[in-house]
């Protein structure tokens, strides 16, 4: 029912609060436990020793603190205020280099500069953003600090084609919508719980990075649904 009663920036807003209150990822025990094994798998195979990555959806600094002490050069932005501000002391804690920015919620910030190596979205932050044009945007505006051939990670929850579940959050979560004459269109595959999630198939992910400027090059689902696009 609320996913038909709160629109893009509603959902926006539920998530950065939800986040705020679980403790888990501003704990600096966490954000200094490194890398998961898939993410270091993918850090391994795709980005370059000591190049420069810019990390999205960074959350209290996980990703990019052990980046930085695997020697690569690391910026990255959150849209949680409480989260950002933890990143970057503990980042001034550990004596790492690089730069941590505020962000509206699935946008670029305007601070961010210049051309980075790769990028990495922060894990499952890809499927927080509501609307796939939102999505698509979101990707295109990082395009915009890469040249071709530069490696982007993102993760996600999966779906196959179609579900009881899916089926009838969508029907309710539409009916909904179109009484309100939402302008903000419900998208099979998204979900409301504690956070807004959209759960994806392959076929959408590799659409939604052709259509930024990225090609699909690897799909996993297992341990945990991630992908990586390469900039055309």
């Amino acid at each position: 029912m609320w996913l038909g009663l709160l629109d893009n920036q509603h959902l926006d807003e539920v998530g950065r609060v939800q986040y705020a209150c679980w403790s888990k990822y501003g704990d600096e025990a966490y954000n200094l436990s490194g890398l998961l094994p898939w993410e270091e798998r993918v850090v391994g195979n795709y980005y370059p020793s000591n190049c420069s990555i810019l990390v999205g959806a960074a959350g209290g600094g996980r990703e990019p603190v052990a980046l930085a002490r695997m020697g690569y050069r690391v910026d990255g932005f959150d849209s949680t205020p409480v989260l950002a501000e933890c990143y970057r002391q503990l980042m001034e804690r550990e004596q790492l280099p690089g730069k941590v920015f505020d962000a509206g919620a699935g946008r670029v910030p305007d601070d961010v500069k210049g051309q980075y190596d790769g990028v990495v979205i922060g894990w499952g932050g890809y499927m927080h953003i509501p609307g796939r044009g939102n999505r698509v945007a979101f990707l295109t505006a990082l395009r915009r600090h890469v040249a071709a051939g530069a490696p982007l990670l993102l993760s996600f929850f999966c779906r196959r084609e179609r579900s009881r579940r899916h089926d009838w959050i969508y029907a309710l979560a539409l009916r909904v919508r179109n009484l309100r004459r939402s302008r903000d269109p419900v998208e099979y595959g998204d979900t409301l719980a504690s956070t807004f999630d959209h759960f994806f198939t392959e076929a959408e992910i590799r659409t939604e990075l052709a259509e930024a400027g990225f090609e699909l090059i690897d799909y996993r689902e297992s341990p945990y649904g991630h992908a990586v696009g390469r900039a055309v």
